[in-house]
């Protein structure tokens, strides 16, 4: 009995040490086998395709050229190397994925809204001192370097700003203008200028970048 216990924990240890000679990312994911879809479900990936890409954990270690995916239902990356296939559901900070046609940045961190925790993935369309966040909700058919209202509308977008997070709408220009109140004179003059009409997400970070300048110029008052 003892010698068929020694042969059972041998081989479990020889087992797990094959799992990670094979894991060389240094994330220390947990093996994942993927499913089949059943007929009629939507993809849980945001892109279906695997891409090179970088992850920062929560110790500020970069691990890069990784061959990632995100799932965004479950909100958590997926990612392969060698035969094997791996998940990390906590301890990361930010990854980024470049698809060739876009860069997508996601992180973490930020304070919790809706169903979110801080611990939820957005991806960063603008990064100033105020903050522009999306939330998927479905995954991406057609990739464009700015998305407009109709490609991503079950998308969510977020203003953060003095640390809290602020639901807006493209098509509803007042839920982020009455965030800027204190430069919306200067505002409404610069969307009649570059003739913003909101249409894709570009417009408004352009209109934040502005905001964030003025605020700087002014001293941040």
């Amino acid at each position: 009995m003892k010698y068929l216990l020694r042969i059972f924990t041998l081989a479990s240890c020889i087992a797990a040490a094959q799992v990670n000679a094979q894991d060389s990312t240094g994330l220390a994911g947990t093996p994942y086998q993927e499913t089949q879809l059943a007929a009629g479900d939507k993809s849980p990936y945001l892109l279906k395709e695997w891409y090179s890409g970088a992850v920062r954990t929560s110790d500020d270690r970069v691990h890069d050229g990784v061959q990632l995916r995100y799932d965004y239902l479950k909100d958590e990356i997926e990612y392969k190397t060698g035969s094997g296939m791996y998940r990390v559901s906590s301890g990361v900070k930010e990854f980024t994925i470049p698809s060739g046609v876009e860069l997508y940045t996601f992180r973490s961190g930020y304070p919790a809204v809706g169903n979110g925790t801080e611990n939820s993935f957005y991806r960063v369309l603008y990064d100033g001192n105020t903050k522009l966040l999306k939330k998927y909700t479905n995954p991406i058919k057609v990739e464009k370097a700015s998305a407009t209202r109709e490609m991503d509308a079950g998308a969510k977008l977020y203003l953060l700003k003095d640390g809290k997070m602020n639901a807006v709408q493209l098509s509803n220009r007042n839920s982020f203008l009455k965030l800027l109140t204190d430069e919306r004179n200067k505002l409404n003059y610069v969307i009649k200028e570059q003739q913003l009409d909101f249409a894709g997400e570009d417009d408004l970070i352009r209109l934040l970048e502005e905001y964030d300048s003025y605020k700087a110029g002014r001293g941040g008052n």
